[in-house]
């Protein structure tokens, strides 16, 4: 059966109840549960388990969801192991029979397992794949339609960004083949539609910032929102199912870009030269406006709740204190533990931050004394040069899910802008090291002088983007209080950001701990004003 035939089992499954009543068929999905489900999830890239031992793996509910000619189910799964978190996944699925006239045509990834349904052989598929789920999907989200459930609603919103001449949009559907931590499709190459699979109890901060700066703030400078899928119960938070936004064009992330540029500067320095074009200064300046407007739309709303402006209160402040020691812990726990692993520059650096424990906790002491009058706000929370698309002449700000590490109610906590202006400071500070610590060029040069132009380069582009962000934020002393308070801020959290990719790298690529480690480095030097 062509494709197929690759995927087929000797074994399959007889439902005992009729397709349409699948969500009741007990003893199915006992089957499925224990033989079936975790062996596709597994092969699937969205599934975060897989190097976990699984200790129970259940069918938490299924909500229906109408398609054409019959059901399709969205499946939650609820996964537990023998440590860490349990976690809760939506699986979408269809049925397709044998005979079903498209059949050839279904990506081979969609097929889960060998069914008999309604008397009929075939198979229960991943409905992403299926073209009625698609189509269906794209229909209720266009007339904002609502969904009983046999508890709760699957409620569709109907986003500002969805045009009115794109009705029949949803007959237009293509799944990219790509491996990504949820599952995507894009609608008439315009709208691109994101299933969250790992689910978590509370909407998702990504609909809520691109819903917020697309319809209230008035923001352009992104991918606009055109709809979402939530799952709402009485008396239980709800579930962000998906999202639709608009479908941008880029020629690649300001982390490609930043690199390209550079490259002209690293041939520069190994010819013992020193510059930065004019047109790299420009583009860096527009990303700091960019950034300003951004963060002047998070501000404009005083009346909603979830984004008016808030002071710096005695809860915040204590929230942020703990926050901010435990990182410090964890990492210079977890940097000790590796500390062996370390080349000499590396531990010479990493002996500068652990002796600097009793100062880095004495600067964080400063946030509760210094009064702070600075407001916060709700802010990107993950930002940084791979956040940011170039599109040859612009920027585009993407990802709004906030920090991976954060739990989603801590991602919507809100936070001085310099947290995201930090962020991107952060990311420079790591485009310029990576490219002069690990190009083949640089190979032999005295660490000294490379590491000074780092520094010039880092500085240069630094101050372009502050003094261009700040230009467009306009009255400072309501947004930050004073220039003193305004730089506090922007070392405490220039700190943070630092500290925490320290767990990144030694966890992931050890080679570059000296990138953080350098910028706690610049931090120390900078903090010693306050005291």
């Amino acid at each position: 059966m062509g494709s197929i035939d690759v995927l087929a089992n000797s074994i399959s499954l007889t439902l005992s109840k009729a397709w349409k009543d699948f969500a009741k068929d007990k003893k199915s999905l006992s089957f499925l549960e224990q033989n079936v489900f975790y062996e596709y999830m597994r092969k699937c890239r969205w599934f975060a388990g897989k190097a976990r031992m699984i200790k129970f793996l259940k069918v938490q509910q299924l909500l229906d969801l109408r398609i054409d000619g019959g059901k399709a189910y969205l499946i939650i799964v609820h996964v537990g192991y023998t440590y860490g978190d349990e976690e809760k996944y939506a699986l979408p699925v269809s049925f397709l029979p044998d005979d079903y006239d498209l059949i050839q045509q279904i990506n081979p990834k969609a097929f889960i397992f060998k069914i008999v349904a309604d008397g009929k052989p075939g198979w229960l598929i991943d409905a992403i794949y299926d073209f009625r789920f698609q189509t269906e999907l794209y229909k209720n989200i266009w007339e904002s339609d609502v969904v009983k459930q046999e508890v709760g609603q699957l409620t569709y919103h109907r986003g500002k960004g969805l045009q009115p001449q794109d009705e029949d949009m949803g007959y237009l559907c293509v799944v990219p083949d790509i491996e990504q931590s949820n599952s995507s499709f894009v609608f008439g190459n315009k709208y691109f539609f994101k299933l969250y699979r790992k689910l978590f109890r509370e909407i998702n901060p990504e609909v809520e910032m691109l819903q917020f700066l697309t319809e209230t703030g008035g923001f352009k400078n992104i991918p606009a929102f055109c709809g979402s899928v939530i799952f709402e119960r009485p008396g239980i938070p709800p579930v962000t199912l998906g999202l639709m936004m608009q479908k941008v064009s880029s020629k690649c992330d300001s982390w490609v870009a930043t690199g390209d540029d550079l490259n002209d500067f690293l041939f520069m320095f190994v010819d013992k030269l020193f510059g930065v074009r004019d047109d790299v200064f420009e583009k860096v300046e527009l990303l700091g406006k960019r950034t300003a407007e951004m963060h002047l739309a998070l501000l404009s709303d005083k009346k909603n709740k979830a984004f008016k402006p808030e002071k710096f209160n005695p809860e915040y402040i204590t929230w942020l204190q703990e926050h901010l020691n435990k990182l410090l812990e964890k990492r210079i726990t977890l940097l000790k533990e590796n500390y062996p692993r370390l080349d000499k520059n590396a531990k010479a650096l990493a002996d500068d931050f652990i002796n600097s424990e009793g100062i880095i906790k004495n600067f964080f002491d400063k946030i509760a004394s210094n009064d702070l009058k600075s407001l916060r706000i709700r802010i990107h929370g993950d930002y940084h040069l791979g956040q940011v698309l170039y599109t040859g002449s612009d920027y585009l700000i993407i990802d709004f899910e906030g920090e991976p590490e954060s739990s989603i109610t801590d991602r919507k906590i809100k936070h001085s802008p310099l947290k995201d202006v930090a962020g991107m400071i952060r990311s420079f500070h790591y485009a310029v090291c990576s490219k002069l610590y690990f190009s083949m060029e640089t190979k032999g040069v005295d660490p000294q002088r490379m590491q000074k132009a780092a520094d010039r380069w880092y500085k240069l582009i630094t101050d372009a983007y502050i003094d261009s962000y700040m230009h467009t934020m306009g009255n400072i002393s309501a947004i930050f209080g004073s220039r003193t308070e305004l730089n506090f801020l922007l070392q405490l959290h220039l700190l943070e950001k630092a500290v925490y990719e320290l767990g990144y790298e030694l966890n992931g690529r050890p080679d570059w701990i000296r990138i953080p480690l350098k910028g706690i480095q610049h931090v120390l030097t900078e903090i010693e004003k306050f005291n």
